[in-house]
């Protein structure tokens, strides 16, 4: 069957519903759930980044947002929150979230239209690269990215950084160091990952305004 998906008109207002693959086909708006862990040790902030399954049919072995997914029709951008529960196997209640607002993402190639209405939140979360129970059809890594290399990264500063990560083959973990470029990114044009970077800074400073 089918995953129907609640469908909305430029300025967000619900317009009906639609099945995923025609929501893709025809570039129909409709919200997504995006949360970063985020964590502090030592002095240091770390943001956490998964690394694709080469199985997704879409950008495939690369990183992005540690949990993330559609909302289909019927749900609010709380109930995201399971996402984080399939791909990580961790429980979290929704209150400890930190909201940054709505993302918008227009992205057009050949047979793929996609325009998302992002509901992005930071998660200050200090479970271990080992701890996580990861969906392997979905998530084969996770890789911790120590704050201020990767803004040295992501500003062009440096080619490439070294970090912690664990990855999973055949339900067996692997602990290890990744170096990480910027081609390992999923290419996002809003400076994206950089804004998720700053903010994190200013979570830890303590700053009350956030926003994506």
């Amino acid at each position: 069957m089918a995953e129907c998906i609640e469908i909305f008109d430029c300025l967000f207002n619900p317009i009906g519903e639609a099945d995923r693959k025609q929501v893709h086909k025809e570039g129909l708006w409709h919200q997504t759930f995006h949360c970063w862990l985020i964590r502090k040790r030592e002095n240091n902030i770390y943001i956490l980044f998964q690394k694709r399954s080469a199985n997704k049919q879409d950008s495939p072995n690369m990183l992005d947002i540690p949990a993330a997914g559609h909302l289909i029709a019927g749900e609010k951008k709380e109930d995201g929150l399971r996402e984080l529960k399939e791909e990580l196997g961790i429980d979290v209640d929704f209150s400890t979230l930190r909201y940054l607002g709505i993302r918008i993402e227009v992205i057009e190639v050949p047979g793929f239209n996609n325009k998302e209405f992002q509901h992005v939140y930071l998660l200050e979360d200090n479970t271990t690269l080992n701890e996580f129970t990861l969906q392997e059809d979905e998530v084969s890594g996770l890789v911790e990215v120590e704050l201020q290399a990767g803004l040295s990264l992501l500003y062009g500063e440096v080619d490439s950084i070294s970090c912690n990560s664990v990855f999973i083959e055949n339900g067996v973990k692997q602990e290890g160091v990744y170096e990480m470029h910027m081609h390992d990114l999923i290419p996002r044009f809003d400076g994206y990952y950089k804004k998720i970077f700053i903010m994190t800074k200013r979570y830890f400073e303590g700053d009350k305004y956030l926003s994506i």
